[in-house]
């Protein structure tokens, strides 16, 4: 059975790959005529009655940030489902606030603002003030104090969601009506198993990422793509083979299935998660739940947040660095990112509900990819609901954009920006320690002595390794915490 050494976004994958490739079968089977039906969308159409094919995009919870990543000093701007919502910490209530991200005044972002001295929330463009939880406005500094009482209309109050955080995530629900005040009473955001229990161990981690909601479950859910999307890093082209995958039941809210090493699950609209389970010779079982949580921002953007969840292994946790994981798991990432941003495009182009019509997949190793746009077509519309505030995707920045670490994830990772922080104040260190050195050398050279020349070769070396690792240090914090490119041609 093979082994797993670091548990990144690479080494689980191969794991698992490999776990499935020694279990599984030697030829390729076509899909059977079960599955094929999946592709007849008549077919589906009648299988389903009008209520349960229905799937209300703006009744569930989303996820909006993990946690131990948000500050709780300054209000931070995020869109989800093509809203703008403003997350700031309440240090009256001890909790997390979401918030339609606008001031009611003249519509200016309150992400852009400070908590004031009260604990309110208040608005960089006029000041205004706002109360937590109800979002009541407490202050217009514009109106006289002794006249009429402005700040006390509807009209003067911020739109708040119904937020809760859980399992170190901080969720909302899309609707800031009075009914919905209390929601997480009477209908939780869902819970995720491998989470809530404290005998596993992994952090959750969050990336940006510049391709939509539908292509980032599709690719996730189709573990086929590894040995080559990301060969070299947590897959080898030599070890493909087929998969037998598969979908046992599939409804509005998801589905659950097989990949070959545990159980796959599909919560809609957000949570995926796999299971790889290894038994051991003492008769217990080792797991490994890959926990996918996939966010719709707008069309052609999306973010992702992940954790694999072990119940082993758990020095890990203390001796290996998250930041250094995340180099990996950023360049994993950025291995196929180009590949599914220029992918959707070319499903727009053709029509994103021809998805069945225009892609050919014969093989089981797409049962869980087919069995998502199953969901997405029968039951979700065939795509998010913007809320009629889109058109189409953005147009395609340059790779070097499109790539970026920095805006994606490094700015939202506490771990990786107090990285970044001490390998650009090394680099500079070691710049001040070049220039120092040379210039010392140059000062000597006025004043020629033996004491002088003896300390001549250490100076000049000095200048010289200080600049060469100053050098190296530039280009490491570029690839890592900036951009680093993925040539699938050159890589042997």
């Amino acid at each position: 059975m093979p082994s797993l050494h670091i548990f990144t976004f690479g080494d689980t994958y191969r794991w698992t790959r490999l776990y499935i490739f020694e279990n599984g079968r030697d030829l390729e089977e076509e899909v059977d005529v079960e599955e094929r039906r999946a592709f007849d969308a008549s077919a589906q159409e009648k299988a389903v009655t009008e209520e349960s094919s229905k799937f209300d995009w703006n009744a569930h919870w989303y996820p909006v940030a993990v946690i131990a990543d948000l500050d709780k000093r300054v209000p931070t701007a995020v869109r989800i489902l093509a809203r703008d919502l403003v997350v700031w910490w309440d240090r009256n209530g001890s909790n997390w606030q979401v918030w339609d991200d606008r001031c009611p005044h003249r519509l200016a972002p309150l992400s852009e603002g400070r908590i004031n001295e009260k604990g309110e929330l208040q608005c960089s463009y006029h000041g205004w003030c706002f109360a937590p939880c109800t979002g009541d406005c407490t202050c217009i500094p514009q109106a006289p104090k002794d006249g009429n009482p402005v700040w006390k209309s509807k009209r003067a109050s911020a739109a708040v969601y119904p937020s809760v955080a859980k399992e170190g995530i901080l969720w909302f629900w899309p609707d800031t009506r009075p009914e919905f005040k209390s929601i997480a009473d009477t209908n939780p955001p869902p819970s995720v198993p491998a989470l809530a229990d404290p005998t596993f161990t992994d952090e959750l981690s969050s990336r940006d990422l510049n391709y939509g909601y539908e292509q980032l479950l599709e690719n996730l859910m189709d573990p086929a793509h590894v040995p080559f999307a990301h060969h070299g890093l947590q897959g080898d082209r030599k070890l493909a083979g087929p998969l037998n995958l598969k979908v046992d039941k599939l409804d509005k809210s998801g589905f659950t299935g097989m990949a070959r090493s545990g159980p796959a699950v599909f919560v809609a609209p957000c949570v995926f998660t796999m299971e790889a389970q290894l038994p051991t010779k003492r008769g217990a079982t080792k797991r490994v739940v890959m926990i996918f949580i996939c966010i719709p921002v707008s069309p052609g953007q999306s973010k992702l947040i992940w954790a694999f969840r072990r119940n082993f292994a758990s020095w890990m946790q203390v001796f290996i660095p998250r930041w250094y994981l995340h180099i990996r798991q950023m360049l994993v990432l950025d291995s196929d990112l180009y590949i599914l941003h220029a992918a959707e495009r070319k499903l727009v182009e053709v029509g994103a509900r021809k998805w069945e019509t225009v892609c050919y997949v014969p093989t089981k190793s797409d049962a869980l990819v087919i069995g998502f746009r199953k969901w997405l077509r029968v039951y979700a519309g065939g795509q998010p609901d913007w809320n009629g505030r889109y058109d189409g995707l953005p147009p395609t920045p340059q790779r070097e954009v499109l790539m970026d670490r920095y805006w994606t994830h490094v700015k939202l990772c506490r771990h990786c920006k107090a990285a970044l922080k001490v390998f650009e104040g090394a680099e500079s260190f070691l710049q001040v320690l070049s220039v120092g050195a040379a210039a010392t050398l140059g000062v000597a050279a006025l004043k020629p002595s033996p004491q002088v020349r003896s300390w001549s070769i250490p100076l000049a070396g000095g200048a010289v390794l200080a600049t060469v690792a100053s050098r190296w240090l530039s280009s490491f914090v570029k690839k890592a915490y900036h951009y680093h490119d993925y040539n699938h041609a050159l890589v042997k």
